[in-house]
């Protein structure tokens, strides 16, 4: 049955039996001919194509659907996530090769201006059905490349040092379009400066779907999705403070999430992200730059020096220098200041504000 004729009959809270043989033959030659779509499908399927913060009972008044279910003490107080994720559900089984595929502008996005918090992300992808992959799992899964897509998230600079075939690159986030904020994070050594969420993401992906996979549509194929931090699914994010780090949390959830309500139906992650796919599942790495001298730090057993530099993120990179530049000079102004070379400390205890509680030249 359509899955928009099943969430609007879920909302009536009315049961659905199957039709009889000739029920069904009925049915058949009247959706061939013209396919009638009751009204309180119609709106359901607006509403699979409206972002899932914005969805409220007046967008199914007057259509059909019983306003007194949206509407409810008991709906607002203990279950506003299970509505959204029915929405969530039916905006991902409503994509049909006939309408138009949904792009990253119509998904509630996963980061950013109008993104949900850590928590409800992590909610929302748990009740949506995003499978976890574990990385020892994962050399099996992706060995069928028309099958299944192994998807690398991270930015282009990162992918381009080093990779684990046979995974695409479609970074999630990319730098900054503004000039400015982008440069910001020149001059604090973040690589490839301040970033924002990929507003070509879902349309991409789909791309590369489309040209790899042999599937009919390319949101029927299985996508893994994979990043250095990888994620968990499995461990209760957390919900209390702000500006805390969580471990749950990492680039290709937040991706899976917009997959999720574009129509994609087997979005898979891998936990354990990138490091565990080689150093436990044993998937070798690719580095047309880097590959030489990381080979040498294996080889001479220096093995963690190399897992440092590829999963923190210090190969260098010439979009580093400003800030390695800038933090040089700062330090070596405070030491000069502190040694008093050439007199700069007396200058400074005698003109900034405060020098004197850590110059010695004040003693």
């Amino acid at each position: 049955m359509n899955p928009i004729l099943n969430a609007s009959l879920l909302f009536h809270n009315e049961p659905s039996f199957p039709p009889s043989p000739h029920e069904s033959a009925r049915r058949l030659a009247s959706s061939l001919a013209s396919p009638p779509i009751s009204a309180s499908a119609n709106a359901m399927a607006t509403a699979a194509h409206t972002p899932a913060a914005s969805l409220t009972a007046s967008a199914f008044r007057g259509v059909g659907v019983d306003r007194r279910v949206m509407t409810s003490p008991r709906c607002r107080s203990t279950t506003p996530m299970r509505v959204v994720a029915l929405f969530d559900k039916v905006r991902a089984a409503t994509v049909s090769s006939k309408a138009p595929a949904p792009m990253s502008a119509d998904v509630t996005p996963g980061q950013g201006a109008g993104s949900p918090k850590w928590p409800e992300i992590h909610d929302r992808c748990v009740a949506m059905g995003v499978k976890t992959v574990d990385a020892s799992q994962l050399p099996s899964l992706v060995a069928d490349p028309r099958r299944a897509i192994l998807v690398d998230v991270r930015q282009t600079i990162e992918f381009d040092e080093w990779r684990v075939p046979p995974a695409v690159n479609v970074p999630y986030a990319v730098p900054d379009p503004n000039v400015v904020r982008r440069a910001v994070g020149y001059a604090i050594s973040i690589k490839g400066g301040l970033k924002v969420r990929n507003p070509e993401f879902v349309q991409s992906l789909r791309a590369e779907c489309e040209s790899r996979l042999s599937t009919r549509r390319a949101e029927d194929g299985v996508v893994v999705l994979i990043d250095t931090k990888g994620g968990d699914l499995t461990t209760e994010p957390v919900r209390q403070g702000s500006g805390q780090l969580d471990a749950t949390d990492s680039q290709s959830l937040r991706a899976a999430f917009e997959l999720r309500q574009a129509g994609f139906k087997d979005v898979r992650y891998v936990k354990g992200g990138l490091p565990g796919a080689i150093e436990d599942a044993g998937m070798p790495y690719e580095s047309k730059k880097w590959g030489d001298f990381l080979a040498w730090l294996d080889a001479t057993g220096q093995g963690d020096r190399r897992r440092l530099l590829m999963y923190s993120r210090l190969l260098p990179d010439p979009t580093n220098l400003p800030g390695v530049v800038g933090q040089l000079a700062v330090f070596t102004l405070i030491g000069a200041a502190y040694y008093d070379a050439g007199g700069i400390g007396t200058w400074a205890a005698n003109n900034v504000p405060g020098a004197c509680s850590f110059l010695p030249v004040c003693l």
